[in-house]
C-alpha cells in the first residue's frame, strides 16, 4: 500500500473514532498518522492531520494540547503551505478558541512550536 494511502486511512479512521466519542482510538490513529507523515515528509498532510488532534483534544478539554496542534499545523500553513488556504483561517478561528483566558491569540501563535512530534 502507498505511504499516503496508509496516512489518509488512518486519518480518516481516527476522525471516524473521534466523531463516535472514541476518543483514546482516535488518538492512536492520528498519532499514528502524523508519524507516517513525518517520517515521509508530508507536510500538507502533517497540517491536516495536526488540525485533526487539535479537534480531538479541544473536544476531550485538553487545551494545551489543542494549542501545541493547531498552532502547529498553521505555523505549516503561513511558512510552508499557503497563508490564504482556507484551512489556515480555519485554524486561526480555532486558535482563538482555545486560546488562555485575557491572551490575544495572535501573541500565542508566536510561541506555539513549529513542526514537531508532540
Amino acid at each position: 500500500m502507498c505511504a499516503m494511502s496508509s496516512i489518509g486511512k488512518l486519518n480518516r479512521a481516527g476522525m471516524e473514532a473521534c466523531r463516535k466519542g472514541r476518543f483514546d482510538e482516535a488518538e492512536t490513529s492520528l498519532l499514528a498518522a502524523l508519524d507516517q507523515a513525518l517520517d515521509k515528509g508530508s507536510t500538507c498532510m502533517e497540517a491536516k492531520i495536526r488540525n485533526n488532534l487539535g479537534i480531538l483534544y479541544e473536544l476531550r478539554g485538553v487545551r494545551e494540547k489543542a494549542r501545541i496542534h493547531y498552532g502547529s499545523a498553521l505555523h505549516l500553513m503561513r511558512t510552508k503551505l499557503s497563508s490564504s488556504h482556507p484551512l489556515a483561517g480555519r485554524l486561526e478561528r480555532s486558535m482563538n478558541r482555545v486560546a488562555p483566558e485575557g491572551r490575544a491569540s495572535q501573541e500565542h501563535f508566536m510561541e506555539v512550536p513549529g513542526p514537531g512530534k508532540a
